[in-house]
């Protein structure tokens, strides 16, 4: 059976009927409506949360879907929540500390470029099990009764394979066997046993899949077929998602191209095929890396299964049998799901809790004796630390920067969260009355790059700064503002198309630019720029001067939550 076009746009408009009032399809303004995400009229638009959740895999439990991305540079692997798929909430994070499985994890240069690739969640007999490789191409596994924990501890994962390899795939068969797929390098897929207790391998592994260079594998049984999708690897717009089946577990396989750009500027592939209920299922996806600032955003497609037991994906807008992307220009009708309060995953964070939020991750193992959501509630307080004097940026191999004085990628405390939007305003306010001889403390957008504002004490007096500087090249030119004679003041980054500036206000309203004008932000290895704030000090030492910040805000173009003012 052949999606088409026209049968998949009468099946949207359906659904949009049944969920919300015709009126209310054009009740809004044109303008009024977000960019992206929900769009409150029984429609979206893709991306559905343009923020770099990359290599998502999406799960279902209940009635509740589950989405965890990879973290490569930075600590923790997220943990969203959605009953729609269209909405998300931050559910916490799966694990929020790598140092027991590579002791590089616990101090930074090389933790930013390290940490967590595509890990996928598998349930059996009552446990769920994210199995996952580290970008130093290690194995390890977390386990939980319950898809929001507690999970253990990143445990290693006992290997017989050599050399590179990533996107573990967890499956257990009918008779509760337990198998782990993982892509090589040359690409390849293949299938490995597990032990008993299913945390280590036990035996050389055997090649599935090596027609296509496959990445991000899914594995599941479905009406007596072993199923297997892949997205296969290329540039750009050449990527595409695959789909091979077999009766038997070791294949043979016969495969099919299910999904791909198509006219669509994005890439369209590597993500989750899960079910909505019975034959109406759904496909997450990240794009490739096409809009660098952004890294890998998250799309939402229709998807369902043929009369000959195969999936499709999306709508076959020219006939070809492949299906390409919706919500992109037009918006696109929700999964007929109970309608949810609109969500976007939102960032924003008034510092409220005692803990924090699934949203932010360190540049580094966790130093819990360094910061506090406590010491003055409804603020965060970061205390300083000395520079890492271990040194050795390194991004894969590619660069390395011996340790500088003033590199905010040597930093300790460096807490960040995703860039949201096209376009965005993040704001923080900071209390420096604490801040001693030495210190530094901020707002900083970082990847390879950094930029930062923020305030530096040197000689007693505290004074207003931007500062720059690269992996490759250590730190750059930095603009001196005005002294700061008081102690609060407010941070802000206008962030618009790729592009960002940075700015300071003494009463919260009227703010002054400083430094670089839209300086360009630029990836890194697939990662999209982080968003967040930071304190060290550069002074031999001397530690312990705090920076208290009262919230923080990203006021994206995307669906809006509530926030304070």
């Amino acid at each position: 059976m052949k999606i088409t076009e026209t049968t998949m746009k009468t099946l949207s408009l359906l659904t949009a009927l049944l969920l919300a009032p015709l009126a209310a399809l054009h009740a809004a303004a044109p303008g009024a409506k977000p960019a992206w995400g929900d769009q409150g009229d029984g429609t979206y638009r893709n991306p559905i949360l343009w923020a770099d959740y990359n290599n998502p895999c999406v799960f279902k439990a209940g009635d509740t879907f589950y989405l965890t991305s990879a973290s490569h540079h930075f600590m923790g692997m997220p943990l969203l929540a959605s009953k729609d798929l269209v909405n998300w909430t931050h559910a916490g994070r799966i694990y929020s500390r790598l140092g027991g499985v590579h002791a590089d994890f616990t101090f930074p240069g090389k933790a930013c470029s390290a940490g967590s690739q595509d890990g996928e969640v598998g349930f059996f007999r009552g446990t769920y099990y994210l199995f996952n490789w580290s970008t130093k191409y290690r194995g390890f596994i977390c386990k939980a009764a319950a898809p929001e924990g507690p999970w253990s501890e990143p445990m290693s994962l006992s290997e017989k394979v050599v050399g590179h390899f990533e996107d573990p795939c967890p499956f257990w068969d009918e008779d509760g066997k337990g198998y782990l797929f993982l892509v090589g390098n040359p690409g390849a897929l293949r299938i490995y046993r597990l032990n008993d207790s299913f945390d280590a391998i036990v035996d050389q592994g055997t090649v599935l899949i090596d027609d296509i260079p496959p990445k991000g594998p899914q594995v599941f049984k479905r009406n007596g077929f072993y199923y297997i999708s892949v997205a296969s690897t290329g540039k750009n717009k050449d990527k595409a998602q695959y789909v091979y089946r077999s009766k038997s577990l070791y294949g043979p396989y016969e495969s099919r191209k299910i999904f791909h750009a198509g006219k669509a500027d994005i890439n369209a592939a590597q993500g989750s095929l899960v079910e909505v209920s019975g034959d109406r299922w759904a496909f997450l996806h990240h794009d490739y890396n096409l809009f660098a600032t952004y890294g890998r955003r998250v799309y939402l497609e229709p998807a369902g299964w043929t009369a000959d037991h195969w999936p499709w994906i999306g709508v076959d807008s020219d006939g070809d049998g492949i299906g390409e992307p919706v919500g992109l220009t037009e918006p696109y009708a929700k999964p007929a799901l109970p309608v949810q309060p609109i969500n976007a995953a939102d960032p924003a964070d008034e510092f409220a809790a005692t803990t924090l939020g699934g949203q932010w991750a360190w540049n580094h193992d966790p130093d819990d004796s360094h910061w506090s959501l406590t010491a003055r509630p409804g603020h965060l307080r970061l205390t300083a630390r000395h520079l890492n004097t271990q040194g050795g940026v390194s991004q894969f191999g590619r660069t390395k920067v011996t340790h500088r004085e003033d590199h905010l990628l040597f930093a300790y405390n460096t807490l960040v969260q995703r860039l949201y939007g096209a376009e965005s305003a993040i704001v923080t306010k900071l209390d420096t009355a604490s801040m001693i001889e030495g210190q530094r403390a901020g707002l900083c957008t970082m990847i390879d790059d950094y930029t930062w504002i923020g305030v530096v004490k040197e000689g007693g007096v505290k004074r207003i700064r931007f500062a720059k500087g690269t992996a490759t090249s250590g730190p750059g030119a930095s603009t001196a503002g005005p002294e700061l004679k008081q102690d609060a003041l407010w941070l802000k980054i206008e962030h618009r198309h790729y592009k960002g500036t940075m700015a300071f206000s003494l009463d919260g309203e009227h703010y002054e630019p400083l430094g670089d004008r839209d300086y360009p932000y630029r990836t890194a290895w697939y990662e999209g720029t982080k968003v967040g704030v930071f304190t060290f000090n550069v002074t031999a030492g001397l530690e312990g001067g705090h920076a208290d910040f009262d919230f923080f805000h990203q006021q994206h173009d995307g669906p809006r939550t509530a926030r304070k003012p």
